[in-house]
């Protein structure tokens, strides 16, 4: 087997997005997650009449769940089917248990939110995303509320490498910023829910602009996706009441670090420079240490 690209995880992806399959292409996803090992050793005809749906509808499924056909779905599956593959269901923080306790289970559901995001990333839109991010004149991000925090993050991020790029917490400001886009600029909107009036506004109008459009989300189809040229999901395990639990905005905010990682990495004498000289500059803030007197 050669080298996979595409590292997406097809039993996970399959799963999340259960709720936006058409019911022909329900089929094909019921059959795959019952039937994991059978499916990556069969031809599509075999998987066609087995599921009981057309070839059409097959290669519907397999473009809804990220890749480019049946036989990099096969191949992706048995390569996951190969390793070992976290089957956990996700805690419920139960009332009335001591600290010690709480501090695991809330360990946990944020690993098992990286690890579950991890599993359904696909790297050809991360290096999409990158690609735009570079060749953007500025960056503009969109979210609302504690959706906010990892854009600071990555604003802060793409600043210090010399980036032009815009985060305000005034919805006002988020609008005026997305008028002034252009067909050179990419928008950046975090909204877990993918629901966010304000936010799929301004995505919509960055758009309208030719602007890059990218989303950061769950998996899914939500209004959001529909104005976004790149797509990046993550998977939520808090199943807390009110979802007072924030392990998506840890992914959320992996998945940018990602992106400033990426960045920089493709501009790393350009990045370094402009590091080397935000660290200068940001020396003022430092104390100087003095040595004690005897």
């Amino acid at each position: 087997m050669g080298t996979i690209e595409n590292k997406r995880n097809i039993l996970a992806t399959t799963q999340f997005l259960l709720s936006s399959f058409s019911s022909a292409e329900r089929k094909a996803a019921d059959y795959v997650l019952a039937n994991p090992q059978e499916v990556s050793a069969m031809s599509l005809q075999e998987f066609s009449k087995k599921c009981g749906c057309g070839q059409a509808t097959i290669m519907r499924f397999c473009r809804t769940i990220g890749v480019s056909g049946y036989s990099e779905m096969k191949e992706l599956l048995a390569a996951q089917l190969s390793e070992h593959t976290d089957t956990r269901e996700p805690i419920a923080i139960k009332p009335d248990i001591g600290m010690t306790e709480i501090v695991e289970n809330i360990f946990e559901i944020n690993i098992m939110t990286l690890r579950r995001t991890l599993d359904i990333v696909a790297i050809k839109d991360y290096e999409a995303a990158c690609d735009a991010i570079i060749r953007a004149k500025r960056i503009v991000f969109l979210s609302l509320g504690d959706a906010i925090l990892p854009c600071e993050f990555a604003n802060r991020r793409f600043r210090r490498i010399g980036l032009t790029s815009y985060v305000d917490s005034d919805p006002d400001m988020q609008l005026i910023n997305v008028c002034n886009m252009s067909k050179n600029d990419v928008a950046i909107a975090v909204s877990h829910t993918g629901s966010s009036r304000h936010v799929v506004e301004g995505i919509k109008l960055a758009k309208q602009f030719g602007a890059t459009t990218i989303c950061i989300t769950q998996m899914g189809k939500s209004e959001l996706t529909k104005y976004s040229d790149i797509k990046l999901y993550n998977v939520t395990t808090d199943t807390t009441a009110g979802k007072e639990i924030i392990a998506r905005r840890i992914a959320e905010q992996a998945i940018l670090e990602a992106l400033c990682m990426g960045v920089v990495s493709r501009m790393r004498k350009t990045a370094e420079e402009k590091m080397l000289i935000t660290a200068r500059g940001l020396r003022v803030n430092k104390l100087k240490s003095k040595t004690p007197r005897d």
